[in-house]
């Protein structure tokens, strides 16, 4: 736990340092407040104009807006599907989907970290580029760009003109909405071969599955087993797949682990589990370099796929958000907006509730 705390004093001093010099960094078009640091600068008003003007891009700028809406559906049929599964599955059985919040140290281990920020950063750009270029394709200027800090996480912006923005069609507001959402599904997919996700690659590669991060109070938990931990064996049988793990945790509910450990010593232990969940957030164990592009990919992937979709569903701050009064405008007049306020609210109140049945104690 040293290299926790060591991690969360250097994170606290390091924003301390950044707040107190908050008042020099405004004359670089840097604003700060706690744990949130922009910077803005005015951008050029036309991005990429024989690209965003070209006809292959008006085909996808088509296509996103038919998949935009797919995606909208999607995300809120997800949301729907995690609370329904929750009160329907038997107490001995694991989700499929759960809504866990990314916490560094707790629900996932550090070495996943700079993975995770470089896929974050990378899927953000690109995301907010094509809002731009789908701006430019619709004769929208784009005023403004910038780069922020939440926290630890990156994140990139552009703001089209206001007044050209609004005064635009409603396909050219779709288009330019859609673009960005529906990019990062193309990502998503890109990644998805090379990633975790598809266990074809990675286990035939697998010497073994790595813990990434543990649930607090689980058996694994209180079994001082810990992120960095490799699952090497169960009952003397070599674990080298996810299957292989969940056969040996649902047949039986006394195992003896064989851990290798990060100081590459084994380790044995018994442990006793009564609902067969043994509480780990796992991936494979691939010696070597590969593990490294293969964990970016896996990011990658769970990076654009989340945000295809949540960022899809209509949840006030989200461009599916935007999607949903742009459309509901389109056929209810100036009602819409509010009834997409109304419908937004209802969805967002069931987000939350489902990260809150997904995060609550088994049992």
């Amino acid at each position: 736990m040293d290299i926790i705390y060591l991690t969360l004093v250097t994170f606290l001093a390091s924003w301390i340092i950044i707040y107190l010099l908050k008042d020099k960094l405004k004359k670089y078009n840097i604003t700060v407040y706690p744990f949130f640091i922009m910077w803005r600068k005015k951008s050029r008003e036309y991005w990429f104009p024989r690209v965003s003007k070209s006809k292959i891009y008006k085909i996808y700028e088509r296509i996103s807006m038919f998949l935009g809406f797919i995606l909208m559906i999607g995300g809120i049929s997800l949301i729907f599907y995690i609370i329904v599964e929750m009160f329907t599955i038997k107490p001995n059985q694991t989700p499929s989907i759960a809504l866990k919040p990314i916490i560094p140290g707790v629900t996932i281990g550090l070495s996943q970290v700079p993975y995770l920020l470089l896929a974050i950063g990378i899927s953000v750009a690109v995301h907010e580029i094509f809002h731009a270029l789908s701006a430019t394709s619709n004769n929208v200027r784009v005023k403004n760009g910038g780069i922020l800090l939440l926290a630890i996480f990156p994140g990139a912006f552009v703001e089209p003109d206001d007044n050209e923005f609004n005064s635009s069609s409603t396909t050219s507001k779709i288009k330019i909405i859609s673009a960005g959402i529906v990019i990062n599904l193309i990502l998503a997919l890109i990644a998805l071969p090379l990633s975790f996700e598809l266990p074809y690659l990675p286990s035939a590669l697998s010497h073994g599955i790595q813990i990434v991060g543990v649930l607090k109070n689980s058996v694994a938990y209180n079994s001082s087993i810990t992120a960095g931990d490799i699952i090497y064996a169960i009952n003397g049988h070599p674990i080298t797949t996810f299957q292989q793990l969940h056969e040996f945790l649902t047949n039986y509910t006394n195992v003896s682990i064989t851990l290798l450990l990060p100081n590459h010593t084994f380790h044995n232990i018994s442990v006793y589990i009564p609902n067969h969940l043994l509480g780990v957030y796992v991936t494979y164990y691939i010696p070597g370099p590969l593990i490294s592009i293969l964990t970016f990919f896996t990011w990658m992937f769970i990076v654009n796929f989340s945000l295809s979709l949540f960022n899809a569903a209509p949840l006030i701050i989200t461009d599916g958000g935007k999607l949903l009064t742009e459309a509901l405008k389109r056929f209810l007049g100036e009602n819409g907006e509010k009834v997409s306020f109304y419908l937004q609210s209802i969805f967002l109140l069931t987000f939350i509730f489902a990260i809150f049945v997904s995060n609550r104690p088994p049992g």
